[in-house]
């Protein structure tokens, strides 16, 4: 029997609902413990990767003000080496009343680039200016190539674990997105839903929806985050993996310049890079 979406899991956490989205017979039956299955295996509406099953579980679930959520890609361990145990115990670990907890892999994607927008602009050319057109667009304008994101804020793969006050934000805001590529064809709506080179041919508005999370934790104030240490998690394939120094001095310099912002620190970071260029 499988289990139901809407049994809580009341081992190690009472407060803490793990979910695996699961997309076929294969990553159904690799289910790991103490998760709960989020069954996507119908493909409604795979052009929007996860978002679609975290969509359809938010927009239709009662949510427990007080209740941890997460929802995972059957690669969650395979990137960070976290089971159910070790996220719950992070979790109840923390020393701050934290409202988000980040698990985010690829910390040499996160460290090297100012922001994780400018990093898939290198992937993506015009990456960045379709993503502010998007923000414009919804009222929201945005300089996002000058936005320090540091570990703090950075996580992919949407590897968080938060509160419904969180989720709530997140998904306000991707349904703009949704209803702005799910709308009527316009030159943005074109640009925002055109397929990449990732494999499997994803479409821009999959990657900008992956960023959402970052975007709210960079920029409000009102989360109180605790990230798990991303240098422990999987590092990229690209070459970048290879400077783990260079990556942890150059994440520990975007702190100091969204803490401090001396001119220095920013000319530090730069001429770091630089030298990996």
């Amino acid at each position: 029997m499988q289990p139901n979406m809407q049994t809580i899991v009341q081992t190690n956490m009472q407060n803490l609902a793990l979910y695996h989205i699961a997309y076929n017979d294969k990553t159904v039956a690799e289910l790991p413990a103490d998760f709960i299955l989020m069954d996507n295996t119908k493909h409604e509406r795979d052009d929007w990767r996860e978002y679609w099953p975290i969509r359809q579980f938010l927009l239709n679930t009662s949510l427990d003000e007080e209740r941890y959520y997460g929802f995972f890609s059957p690669r969650f361990a395979e990137k960070t080496g976290l089971d159910y145990k070790k996220v719950a115990d992070f979790i109840q670990s923390a020393q701050l009343d934290a409202n988000v907890f980040t698990f985010s892999p690829q910390a040499d994607m996160g460290a090297f680039f100012l922001n994780i927008f400018e990093q898939e602009e290198l992937f993506q050319p015009g990456f960045i200016k379709v993503s502010e057109d998007f923000f414009t667009s919804i009222d929201m304008p945005l300089r996002l190539a000058s936005l320090i994101m540091d570990s703090r804020q950075i996580v992919f793969s949407n590897y968080i674990v938060a509160k419904p006050i969180f989720w709530r934000a997140w998904l306000a805001l991707n349904e703009k997105l949704f209803a702005l590529c799910e709308g009527p064809s316009t030159p943005l709506q074109q640009e925002l839903t055109n397929l990449t080179s990732y494999p499997g041919a994803v479409p821009r508005k999959v990657f900008l929806m992956e960023r959402i999370a970052s975007l709210l934790l960079a920029t409000d104030t009102r989360w109180k985050v605790r990230a798990y240490n991303t240098f422990a998690c999987a590092w990229s394939a690209s070459r970048l993996n290879q400077f783990k120094l260079e990556a942890v001095l150059s994440d520990a310099l975007k702190i100091a310049m969204r803490e401090q912002g001396y001119p220095e620190y920013t000319d530090a970071f730069a001429k770091l890079r630089d030298k990996l260029r």
